[in-house]
């Protein structure tokens, strides 16, 4: 008897250890994402000017299926909700149309139309380091 104890101790304990990495990201995690994700919608917007082809929805979505993303949890399940998948990609085909960061989603949708004037060929983005 004692060794079932023993053992349903230890299939609670993993379980609780199993289900305690379950659960959302916090919300500033899921805003930076977001950011990333805006900024690698800007760096193919790039590449795309590059390849001397207009940004277009199009395009960037090509550019959103080729990335793969897989954004952080948005439900206590641990899983990205379908509605937050939408956002995410939201957030990288206007950034990609634009050239601008969208870290929050529009209500419009994919489709809202966000007048940017593009005046000069985009900069890819650059880390900075400290001068000496």
């Amino acid at each position: 008897m004692r060794i079932r104890s023993v053992a349903a101790t230890g299939v609670v304990a993993l379980l609780a250890v199993a289900l305690g990495g379950c659960g959302k990201a916090p919300y500033d995690e899921r805003m930076k994402y977001l950011d990333g994700i805006s900024q690698h919608g800007i760096d193919y917007r790039v590449q795309l000017f590059d390849q001397k082809t207009e940004p277009s929805k199009e395009a960037c979505e090509i550019g959103y299926d080729l990335l793969k993303p897989n954004p952080p949890a948005d439900d206590e399940l641990g899983t990205a909700t379908d509605t937050w998948r939408d956002q995410v990609k939201e957030a990288y085909i206007k950034s990609c149309m634009t050239g601008e960061l969208k870290p929050k989603p529009d209500v419009d949708g994919v489709d809202a139309v966000t007048p940017v004037p593009i005046t000069a060929r985009p900069v890819p983005s650059v880390s900075a380091s400290p001068a000496a």
